[in-house]
């Protein structure tokens, strides 16, 4: 995904890595719905790739509860006033998935669970784990989070009135830039076997935007060599220090643990540290 400019890059990434240590954050700014899920991607190899998974692996890419089918009809609402899809029956994930680029997810606002999912370039999860289960349920499985942000993070969703919309971005690090991180497809780890060349940063651009009985989450997945962000030397200096930081469940949790001294070590030899 090419959501910024050359220009535009230093300041994201000083927002993305803010100073300090690492740190589960919660931080929302206004978003544009409309925007978001406008066609965004100039290959014209996303869509197919979509399409490709979901007619080949559909069990494991979507699901859909029945409370979610009121959602996605919601959705495809929103994509047909905004002209981005073209109008199919019967109206349900699949279908809207295969037209719109970002990954989908719908949490039902009265029991605040998962209902729906379209997810083709999940972040080493299966939505097969979480569909059906509360936020809660399925953040608990994330070392430290629920502690520090998950009521915040139910709050806020309980609280996002129909029409608006607010984005944030979570970042990770993995050993290619594919898009397609599930589980299943068991892609190479990172450990301390790893060069430089090899890592690379991997940002979900998220969107949430209110609907009458829950909230719709876009992701979007944009993946930068690790050493492109040594342009900008406090961000180098930063990433370091969220590394150095960063606790050992959670650095399991990511499966960092046996490469984070040797991407501390490669980032040095390439950029030193100020």
């Amino acid at each position: 995904m090419e959501a910024f400019g050359k220009e535009s890059k230093n300041p994201f990434w000083k927002r993305l890595f803010s100073p300090g240590g690492f740190e589960w954050a919660f931080r929302m700014r206004k978003g544009d719905a409309k925007s978001f899920f406008a066609r965004q991607d100039e290959s014209g190899e996303l869509l197919p790739k979509r399409n490709r998974q979901l007619d080949e692996s559909f069990e494991r890419y979507l699901a859909c509860t029945e409370e979610g089918e009121n959602l996605v009809e919601e959705a495809w609402d929103l994509a047909l006033e905004w002209e981005q899809v073209v109008a199919k029956e019967p109206r349900n994930l699949k279908l809207l998935s295969k037209q719109w680029e970002a990954d989908l997810l719908f949490m039902d606002r009265q029991t605040s669970q998962v209902a729906a999912g379209s997810v083709c370039f999940p972040s080493s999860w299966d939505l097969r784990h979480a569909i059906g289960k509360t936020l809660d349920q399925v953040h608990g499985v994330v070392p430290r989070l629920n502690p520090q942000i998950g009521e915040m993070i139910k709050r806020f969703l309980e609280k996002l009135e129909p029409g608006k919309s607010y984005c944030r971005e979570n970042w990770s690090f993995t050993r290619s830039d594919a898009l397609d991180y599930h589980p299943d497809l068991n892609r190479k780890r990172l450990n301390e076997t790893l060069s430089l060349d090899e890592v690379y940063l991997r940002i979900e651009h998220q969107l949430f935007t209110g609907l009458s009985d829950g909230v719709l989450m876009g992701i979007r997945i944009e993946t930068t060599p690790l050493k492109e962000l040594a342009e900008d030397p406090s961000v180098w200096n930063t990433i370091a220090e969220k590394l150095r930081t960063m606790p050992d469940d959670v650095a399991r949790y990511k499966s960092m643990d046996a490469a984070i001294p040797t991407i501390l070590r490669e980032m040095k030899a390439y950029r030193s540290f100020q």
